[in-house]
């Protein structure tokens, strides 16, 4: 590309890969956002003129080059912390790095970056303190801070940021050309920043453009900052544009939001002494100010006779305005007057003093109000224009409320007193009631509650709840604390967010309060209150409900409800509350009722608690809030208590009953036996252990029971049930779900004439059901006795007395025919007969006396013959007839049914053209004898969202059915299904699971392939979302499509036995679904449950059945295939791949040595193919090898599971004669010295050769240093010859001494060796 002439280049939103190439020298404009490039950034452009580069959303890793520097502004994602290359880049005015994961402190290096106009920092993880050199940024006019955990006090410094506090006053000032130039200057990266989106007046409004320059902005909310809010200077002025920028900091304080700090706060020492010298300054100011004004006015008017005329004739014309005017003219004339004035300094101090005079005249001249209108029949003007001026904010009015509300049709028509939803006063014609509450679906009013309804002073009650009136702010209206006399105020279902206004404080009259956040469209409140104290206020409040408001920060809430002695009704569910042991040495709301505490994180024994000493409570609400430890004792002296919820609310089963348990258990130490009022006892998931008996034995003993409900599921409950359960006589719902109950159900249930609902299933109950257990269950509507070990053995002529709505048998013995009592049973809505022995056919009433019924589930069984006829006309809605013996057609089907499985039956002939129900979602046929073509009326169903004819005999071309969209599970395996791969796949983009392997499909697998993004499981095998993607053993041929990479929830590949060619695709490292997860995500889409997820893995030489709605087993099998190319190094980076097969290809090259970081890899094959070199020593650690037949060499590695797994397969190194070494016979010994060297390089990183022309290079460098030196150097040459000569003359002294001293001594040996080292070193 360099040598091209491009001058902008555009390229985004592609599929390229690779790097970032050297580019054109012209290039000044480049956009390849949004594709797949990868690698660091290069250090050289190649484009020196290059202005305006937007590299978004790839894949780049590494750090930025300090060359990007150059550029003006920046914006790209990274993660760590701030990133220390940008110190150098003192040239960027544009920074965003916003959304992403950086963390740790800011750099206090961030002044240097003194051109930033722009700095946007929000939503990372930064932490630590605001540097106090951040205000050195003098352009800097817009800083976002937002949704950081910054802590600390907010820097004083900030109130001066030079260009916030001139930017206003420097637009003002600027030529009309300036903004042409600066229009200029954005328009080289206007591009690149887009809008930019800023958060003022509680709005997300868009700038781009020259609009950019007169943002000026701070968002400091969402932090953990703490301390006196800086008052004065801009920050002020910034607030009343944004008054959420310091939302979401509870820690801060100050006069700008309305919350006092505490008195000796240190954090705030230093506002506070800059505070006082602010003052000092302010008042010193003012006396030299006052004293140079009234000196200037003075002398101009005493020296100037002009001004002095001029002046007071100016003065003089408002005050000639007639006296019939003056109330609507006055005041507007004197501000104009004011105004003009302060434009001329020399007069403006006399302007203030002489505004004041005016104003004290005008307020003598105003006219006398008029008296107040008489009292009539229909509502006041005032009142009636407000509430049209309500009209006007409501943008929405599905169910027409606001029909009646309009002028003119004559006088009855407006009149407001007649209004729809509206009251009025029968004394003073005042509107006292409101009343707008929408209580149907798709009827809410939209828009918001305009201010003008603060004309309505003499409100009592305000009913606006469950609408979508939110408004653009989202924030309750601060002007509904105005309503002096209101007593009732129900906001509850409108989607608010912020803060509860404390100006709701004033309404002392107020007793009913209701702001919860009750689920409306899926939707919760975000409401929140930082400071309860003003709930204190409302003294007369009876009835309070906060439910979803957070309260996490009110931390002393009980003592804020302790002081409204008038609550009766409190609602604090899933509020946030950290405890209730707070410490209440009188309590004082004593009339309380009841009571809701339920989904709160309590965390704290529950003896602990001051909730048992209201004994006036009848009802009590304690589920799911984390209290632990045993049931207290003192819960036996609430003797009025009718309703007590102690219970942990868990996930559901099929049948909608809490299955699993919480870790806050303990036991029931309270004797309940003297609450004679007690109704309702729902103690689910909530013991640890405990005797059934005893549990009873413990109830209300009081006659008659008044105890309806009993919920005891999840408990570990062991024993048997009493026999005196009978005297229980107004028991309705008992539920013993999910324990360890044994022995026999009594017989004595039945005389339970008012139960209606009996859960006794998943215990250890035997025994056999008769008659008379349900002798005198005539109220009985659901019964679950699953999941034991009983049987059901009636009369034939028995007739039950009861009209059952929901049974579920399942596993109980109840064959070996269709009972004939069930015929009676026509008002079944639910009946699940699972492994129930049932050896019979449908009988004739089947279709007649379970027409009402939506559920049907017979698997497991032995039903035999044909479908029942007539089905059409049931109301059907899931019908789960698997794993039986039932032959035939299928017939005509319920028009409602969504779910039918008839998998692994006897099934035969083609399929039906038309089967009746176009609803279904879900359509399961797997193992069945099903023949022909699937019939192009099966398009039709375009709410299918699983689909499995596998295991048939169906054959020819899918239907092109494009419109079916929905489609998440697909399967068509072993049939004999050809043609190409189906290109009406193409739209099926929430496909999670594709398997059409073991047909005949052939061609090119399509580069659409990746638009699967749910992808999960990929089956070609013997033949191709995805979570599972099976081809295998088909006859697709070409290469794997690129995109195949794309797939980002892929965990299992399969496209084994085809004649797929070419290389591995690269970037396999961006199939996400085989890589760690950063973070708890969902493992899978959510399963179907008419559909059948098990499928066969090749595996450890095996073929193996996982059920993969339960456990995904991470895989890829591209096995006998025409694969060539090297086994990618990326390849390794999918560490939850738990089996790789790439047998039976042509791959070449060496196994990778990072396969060691597949920590998860047990099985892998790649036998049969061409590869080379040594067998890395990383693979010791798999359960399963197969490299026979490739081209290694080398000694095999050493450890003790190559050890056992050759023993297991001894073909393991089979065709590779260049192995050698055990478990092999064959010796290594002809090659050891060869190898020694070799592992003296591998091993300790040395080698000679390098060493060698080392020592030479550095031998030859100090020679001729050395040699330049003496021979070009005349003074160094002079004294290096004369430092020689003078350390022979020393020597030759030395030698003559010691000549000398041999000659006199006697030492012979020793003068003999001295003179052969003299004569070495002096020859």
């Amino acid at each position: 590309m360099e040598t091209m002439s491009l001058s902008k280049l555009l390229l985004s939103s592609n599929n390229i890969t690779g790097q970032i190439p050297l580019l054109p020298r012209e290039l000044y404009y480049l956009d390849i956002s949004r594709n797949f490039l990868s690698g660091p950034l290069p250090l050289n452009l190649g484009a020196p003129r290059i202005e305006c580069l937007i590299l978004r959303s790839n894949n780049f890793t590494g750090q930025i080059p300090v060359s990007f520097c150059e550029f003006d502004e920046f914006k790209n994602g990274l993660s760590g912390k701030f990133p220390p290359s940008l110190q150098s880049c003192t040239s960027i005015t544009f920074l965003d790095l916003s959304w992403n994961r950086l963390s740790r402190k800011l750099p206090m290096w961030i002044s240097n970056l003194v051109r930033l106009r722009f700095l946007k920092l929000s939503y990372n993880k930064f932490d630590g303190h605001i540097p106090t050199n951040i205000t050195d940024l003098s352009q800097l006019y817009h800083l976002n801070l937002a949704a950081n955990s910054l802590s600390g006090v907010i820097p004083w410094q900030l109130s001066n940021l030079e260009a916030m506090t001139k930017r206003k006053s420097m637009l003002r000032k600027l030529p009309n050309n300036y903004s042409r130039g600066v229009d200029r200057y954005l328009s080289r990266f206007k591009h690149m920043v887009g809008e930019l989106s800023v958060t003022t007046k509680r709005q997300d409004l868009k700038y781009q453009g020259f609009a950019l320059l007169g943002i000026v902005t701070i968002d400091l909310s969402s932090n953990y900052l703490t301390g006196r809010i800086p008052s004065g200077g801009q920050l002020d002025t910034l607030y009343n544009n944004n008054p959420s920028m310091y939302d979401g900091n509870a820690g801060l304080c100050g006069d700008i939001l309305k919350k006092k700090c505490p008195g000796n706060d240190a954090s705030n020492d230093y506002g506070s002494y800059k505070d006082h010298y602010e003052l000092l300054y302010l008042c010193f100011g003012l006396v030299i100010g006052f004293v140079l004004g009234l000196w200037v006015v003075f002398s101009t008017l005493l020296f100037k006779k002009s001004w002095r005329i001029a002046y007071f004739r100016l003065f003089d014309k408002p005050l000639a305005i007639p006296k019939h005017t003056v109330n609507q003219h006055l005041t507007l004339q004197l501000i104009n007057h004011l105004a003009m004035l302060m434009r001329h300094p020399t007069i403006a101090a006399a302007a203030a003093s002489s505004f004041l005079l005016l104003m004290i005249a005008a307020d003598g001249q105003a006219a006398t109000p008029p008296p107040p209108a008489a009292i009539g029949n229909y509502c006041e003007p005032r009142e009636r224009d407000a509430l049209l001026a309500f009209k006007e904010g409501v943008t929405d009015d599905p169910a027409g409320l606001h029909a009646s509300w309009r002028r003119g049709g004559g006088q009855l028509q407006e009149d407001c007193c007649q209004w729809r939803g509206v009251r009025c006063s029968n004394l003073t014609g005042h509107v006292v009631k409101l009343r707008l509450r929408n209580d149907h679906a798709g009827t809410a009013l939209a828009g918001e509650i305009g201010q003008s309804l603060i004309s309505l002073e003499h409100l009592r009650y305000l009913d606006l709840s469950m609408n979508n009136l939110a408004g653009s702010t989202g924030h309750v209206p601060e002007f509904l604390g105005s309503f002096k006399s209101l007593r009732y105020l129900n906001l509850s279902g409108i989607v608010f967010s912020g803060m509860v206004p404390p100006q709701l404080g004033n309404l002392s009259n107020l007793r009913y309060l209701d702001l919860s956040g009750i689920r409306l469209s899926g939707m919760v409140s975000f409401l929140y209150i930082n400071d309860g104290s003003w709930l204190g206020h409302l003294s007369n409040l009876q009835y309070l409900n906060l439910d979803g408001v957070n309260l996490s920060t009110v931390v002393d809430w009980s003592h804020v409800l302790n002081m409204i002695p008038s609550l009766k009704i409190v609602s604090l569910s899933s509020c946030s509350l950290q405890s209730a042991n707070q410490s209440l040495p009188e309590l004082s709301f004593k009339e309380l009722e009841k009571l809701d505490l339920s989904n709160n994180d309590f965390n704290h024994p529950a003896e602990s608690s001051w909730i048992w000493n209201l004994t006036s409570l009848k009802y009590l609400n304690l589920s799911s809030t984390s209290l632990y430890g045993d049931i207290p004792r003192a819960l036996g002296n609430m003797l009025s208590l009718q309703v007590l919820d102690f219970s942990f609310d868990d996930h559901k089963d099929s049948m909608r009953m809490s299955v699993s348990k919480n870790g806050n258990m303990g036991t029931m130490k309270a004797n309940l036996k003297n609450l004679c009022n007690l109704e309702v006892l729902d103690l689910d998931c909530r013991l640890e252990y405990g005797n059934i008996t005893d549990i009873f034995q413990s109830l209300p003993q009081c006659s008659p029971s008044k105890l309806k409900e009993v919920h005891l599921a999840g408990n570990t409950l062991t024993g048997m049930l009493p026999n005196w359960i009978g005297r229980l006589t107004s028991l309705v719902t008992l539920d013993l779900f999910n324990n360890s109950i044994t022995g026999q159900v009594p017989s004595e249930i039945g005389m339970q004439t008012n139960l209606r609902n009996l859960y006794l299933h998943f215990n250890n109950m035997n025994g056999t059901i008769t008659e008379k257990h349900f002798a005198h269950l005539t109220s009985l509507k659901s019964i679950y006795l699953c999941y034991n070990h009983l049987n059901i053995v009636m009369d034939p002529q028995w007739l039950p007395p009861f009209k059952l709505e929901k049974a579920y048998f399942a596993s109980i013995t109840m064959g070996p025919s269709f009972s004939r009592w069930l015929q009676s049973q026509v008002d079944i809505v639910a009946l699940a007969m699972n492994d129930a022995g049932i050896n019979d056919t449908f009988p004739d009433w089947f279709s007649t006396t379970f027409s009402k019924a939506k559920l049907l589930e017979f698997p497991g069984n032995q039903i035999s013959g044909g479908l029942p006829t007539n089905m059409e006309n049931m109301s059907l809605e899931k019908l789960y007839l698997k794993s039986n013996q039932i032959a035939g057609l299928i017939p005509r089907m319920p028009r409602n049914l969504t779910i039918l499985d008839l998998s692994n039956n006897s099934l035969s002939g083609p399929l039906p053209l038309n089967i009746g129900s176009p609803k279904l979602a879900e359509l399961n046929l797997l193992s069945n004898r099903i023949t022909g073509n699937v019939p192009q009326s099966i398009c039709e169903l375009q709410n299918l969202h699983g689909l499995d004819l596998s295991n048939n005999l169906l054959h020819g071309e899918f239907p092109q059915c494009s419109g079916m969209s929905m489609m998440s599970f697909f399967r068509l395996s072993n049939n004999s299904f050809s043609g190409n791969f189906p290109s009406f796949l193409q739209g099926w983009t929430e496909l999670s699971f594709l398997d059409l392997s073991w047909n005949k499909f052939s061609g090119n697998l399509p580069t659409w392939i990746g638009n699967f993004s749910k992808l999960e499981i990929l089956r070609l095998k013997h033949n191709i979302k995805l979570e599972i993607l099976r081809l295998k053993h088909n006859m697709f041929s070409g290469n794997i499509p690129a995109s195949i990479t794309k797939l980002g929830n892929l965990s299992h590949l399969d496209l084994a036995s085809n004649s797929i060619s070419g290389p591995l695709p690269q970037y396999l490292a961006n199939l996400t679904g085989m890589v760690p997860k950063q973070y708890y995500t969902n493992e899978h889409e959510e399963r179907l449950s008419g559909c059948d997820y098990k499928s066969l893995v090749t595996m450890k030489g095996l073929e193996l059945e996982y059920d993969e709605e339960n456990v995904t087993v991470v895989t890829i099998d591209l096995s006998s295939n025409l694969l060539t190319g090297v086994i990618p190094e990326d390849i390794t980076y999918l560490h939850r791949l738990i089996n790789l097969n790439l047998s039976s290809n042509y791959l070449s090259g060496k196994i990778p040595y990072s396969i060691r970081d597949m920590q998860s890899l047990e099985s892998l094959d790649l036998s049969k193919n061409m590869l080379y070199g040594e067998i890395p020593q990383s693979l010791s650690d798999l359960s399963f090898l197969n490299l026979s037949y490739n081209n290694l060499m080398g000694r095999i590695p050493l450890g003790t599971q190559l050890g056992t797994l050759y023993d297991q397969n001894h073909h393991l190194y089979d065709g590779n004669d260049g192995l050698c070494g055990p478990p092999l016979p064959k010796s290594c010994y002809k090659s050891d010295a060869s190898e020694q060297g070799h592992l003296m390089r591998s091993k300790q990183g040395f080698d000679i050769g390098p060493f060698s022309i080392g020592v030479a290079m550095g031998f030859m460098a100090g020679l001729w240093i050395v040699f330049y030196a003496l021979l070009f150097m005349k003074t160094w040459r002079v004294a290096y010859f004369c430092l020689l000569d003078k350390v022979y003359d020393e020597l030759q002294y030395l030698k003559k001494n010691e000549n000398r001293a041999c000659r006199a001594g006697t030492e012979v040996l020793r003068c003999k060796l001295h003179q052969l080292f003299w004569a070495y070193i002096l020859p």
